[in-house]
């Protein structure tokens, strides 16, 4: 009797999974990883990043950590400007460190660091492109985004590990905008 019971469970919960996915493929959701981004999207071009900053080679950091968040986070892959589904342009608009306690000879025992960006993500179309495979991007159509670390010299950290990790949560935030709206 236990036997017969379990069979049927087993049988029923096969046979809803199947319904589900056969519902989900034809009102359009996908299932799995593959649901969260845009199913027409297969390769992204990420312009280098435009950093309005004195800090020499933070454009090209940015556009370093939100080419690898995009290869390990999503199905995309990076591709030339010709070749891409989509165009991904980001614009650094500041840089700014703040000392938040000192300690009594005058030294930095806490500072913030903060990044304040824009990003725009375009799927491209054959109507939008231009001869060179190139579209331009109106930043105003973009989301701004901000993200901050702490720099605390007294456990061994340094401006160059707090600066990436204020990088990698900028790139988090723009990879993050790639997903699908519910």
């Amino acid at each position: 009797m236990i036997r017969s019971d379990f069979t049927f469970a087993a049988i029923f919960a096969a046979f809803l999974a199947l319904a589900l996915q056969g519902c989900a493929a034809l009102s359009g959701y996908n299932v799995g990883p593959r649901g969260l981004y845009n199913g027409n999207v297969r390769t992204v071009y990420v312009q280098m990043v435009d950093a309005d900053t004195y800090r020499q080679g933070f454009g090209e950091r940015i556009t370093e950590a939100v080419c690898k968040k995009i290869t390990e986070q999503t199905p995309y892959r990076i591709a030339t400007a010709g070749e891409a589904d989509s165009l991904l342009a980001i614009k650094l608009h500041s840089e700014t460190q703040s000392v938040n306690a000192r300690d009594r000879f005058d030294g930095t025992r806490e500072k913030n660091i903060r990044l304040t960006a824009t990003a725009v993500w375009k799927v491209l179309d054959s109507s939008n492109l231009s001869e060179s495979g190139m579209t331009p991007v109106s930043m105003n159509d973009g989301v701004t985004l901000e993200s901050s670390a702490y720099l605390v010299p007294e456990v061994g950290q340094s401006s160059a590990t707090s600066q990436q990790e204020a990088i990698d949560k900028l790139a988090d935030e723009i990879v993050g905008l790639m997903e699908t709206p519910w």
